[in-house]
């Protein structure tokens, strides 16, 4: 044995490391920090909240509440690890009525930013203090007095401490959005409570506090806050219970291709958490009058026994574990689907995606469908979307929506569509349509400066470590940001407002394709243009709610449509027939 080596020793870590371990699972982002403070504000049953963000927190992140506040001998202590005011023992775990037990969220960020704290008692009699703690060494501790009870913090230059954290910052757009989500949801969970919210030198943002029978109105401020005075009427709300469970919905019938103006939110006993099934239940349930590819807001809020779910599955409390969620599940898609039918709609898939229908004669008669091999597209009108290698059949009396009447006609091949505009027929090429439609976007995205939203769920993608990894700076500039998970799979974050959802990972595909496979080292248009118009995959199923605005789309038509008169639809027929 080569004695060179020895054992290493085992040492205890030192506490200022700890501390920072601690904050580094704690406070991910700023997002999460806010989370942890509002929470503690709401534990001290704080009826008004006011909040300023400058730099998304980063620089600046302050947060006044009304809450009962601390004494002066109980300050110091709550910037202790595990040093709690909500737990005495193991059993209280499952007995929450408090949004924070840990101890952890004060410490951590103490460990990591510069921060000042005053609070003053609900005892007014009492003496509060002020502290000041930088990097998790304690600077100031005096004794304070106010005429108001409440607590304030500001928190400054978060993460200089441990500047690790901060390579794992996302951009100003992803944070930003984060953060918003974090903020909404505790407005929309918390009606009874005011909250004042400002980014850098904006405007304030003010929630006024409603009782929670008339939650209604902080839905609508935060689904549409620039909608007509009449939303009411296109929020839904229905509620079903059994015994100690109860879930109570809102939803909108307007929906949005763009995550980023998307409202998804699941509470349960008004803790805010994220569950992928329940998330995909609703979307599934709610199909018939959402838009195929995109979905509207919704906000579900869940009441269960707290000795029933366990919060305490993950660091950032945004995950919870039912102890009975058949219950859940059943009493959800039951008030989703009450909802439903009293909008005369039924869950069956064959009415999916249809708000009314009528009898509509096919454009080719029956000799010429005998006779020309013409893929007819509103056979297949019922789901709303087409795929090219779908077949006319005969004699087929059909129904469709009115908005596709007369106007798309068919496939020629698979690749070549043909439809009818103002009265002409033209036939456009699919894989140039998607071609000219993908770059111009790009480039209107890029020219206007706008913001690509956050996805709820991240999409994986398997691509090893290599080429595309140089390039995923040039996919954030066109709105696609990616992270690396491990040495195969990346994750898509973010997405730019253009892309349908049920074609973005086609677009997106084609783009890493692109990346992967160019010749040169920067983003070049022409390039794209003629990359996607080799390689589109035609097989793509092409809904008529996405295939039809770009069809109507002047910028379009004349780099992609070709004017068919009357003696070219005649023998388009006659070379069909031969």
């Amino acid at each position: 044995m080569d004695k060179q080596y020895s054992t290493p020793k085992i040492d205890i870590l030192p506490e200022h490391i700890i501390d920072q371990i601690k904050a580094g699972e704690v406070l991910e982002r700023p997002a999460s920090l806010i989370k942890e403070l509002i929470e503690n504000s709401l534990d001290a049953k704080a009826t008004e909240i006011n909040i300023h963000l400058v730099e998304n927190g980063l620089e600046l992140l302050s947060i006044e509440d009304n809450g009962h506040g601390m004494s002066f001998e109980n300050l110091p202590y709550a910037f202790l690890r595990h040093a709690t005011s909500k737990l005495k023992n193991y059993e209280d775990l499952y007995h929450l009525y408090s949004f924070g037990f840990r101890g952890e969220a004060l410490a951590s960020v103490a460990a990591s930013a510069r921060l000042t704290c005053t609070t003053q008692p609900i005892n007014l009699e009492e003496s509060g203090g002020k502290i000041i703690i930088n990097g998790g060494a304690q600077d100031l501790l005096i004794p304070y007095g106010s005429s108001t009870h409440g607590t304030s913090l500001y928190i400054k230059d978060l993460f200089y401490n441990t500047p690790a954290r901060l390579k794992f910052i996302k951009s100003k757009v992803s944070e930003k959005s984060a953060l918003k989500k974090m903020l909404y949801a505790f407005v929309l969970s918390n009606p009874q409570t005011l909250f004042s919210i400002k980014w850098d030198e904006k405007e304030r943002e003010i929630f006024k506090n409603v009782p929670p029978d008339q939650n209604i109105i902080r839905v609508k401020q935060v689904f549409s806050p620039k909608a007509q005075k009449n939303l009411e009427s296109q929020i839904l709300m229905s509620a079903e219970s059994y015994g100690d469970y109860k879930v109570e919905v809102y939803f909108t019938l307007e929906t949005h291709t763009s995550p980023q103006y998307r409202h998804h939110y699941l509470f349960a006993n008004n803790r805010f958490f994220q569950d992928k099934s329940l998330h995909l239940s609703i979307l599934r349930t709610l199909d018939p009058i959402w838009r195929l590819g995109e979905s509207g807001h919704y906000l579900v809020k869940i009441t269960v026994p707290p000795e029933e779910i366990d919060v305490n599955v993950h660091p950032n409390k945004t995950q919870i574990k039912f102890l009975k969620s058949d219950i859940i599940y059943s009493l959800l898609v039951t008030s989703l689907r009450g909802a439903l039918k009293s909008l005369g709609h039924s869950n069956s898939p064959s009415t999916s995606g249809l708000a009314g229908s009528h009898i509509q004669e096919p454009f080719f008669t029956r000799e010429e469908n005998q006779t020309l091999d013409l893929m007819n597209m509103n056979t297949y009108s019922n789901s709303n979307s087409y795929s090219p290698h779908q077949r006319f059949e005969q004699n087929q009396i059909i129904q469709s929506p009115a908005e596709t009447s007369n106007f798309i006609q068919g496939y020629i091949s698979p690749s070549i569509i043909l439809f009818k505009l103002e009265n002409n027929f033209y036939i456009a090429d699919i894989k140039k349509l998607m071609a000219t439609y993908i770059c111009n976007s790009i480039d209107n995205f890029i020219k206007s400066d706008e913001l690509s939203g956050p996805l709820l769920i991240s999409e994986p993608f398997k691509i090893p470590s290599g080429k595309i990894d140089s390039h995923f700076e040039d996919l954030k500039t066109l709105g696609f940001e990616f992270d690396r998970l491990n040495s195969e799979v990346v994750a898509l974050r973010t997405l730019p407002r253009f892309v349908p959802q049920n074609i973005s990972l086609e677009i997106t595909n084609c783009l890493i394709e692109y990346f992967l496979q160019a010749k040169t080292t920067i983003f070049e248009p022409l390039t794209l243009h003629y990359f996607i118009e080799k390689n589109w995959p035609v097989q793509t199923t092409l809904p008529l709610h996405i295939l039809i605005p770009i069809i109507e789309n002047s910028d379009l038509q004349d780099c992609a449509f070709v004017l068919l008169q009357v003696d070219n639809l005649k023998n388009l027929f006659k070379s069909s027939k031969s």
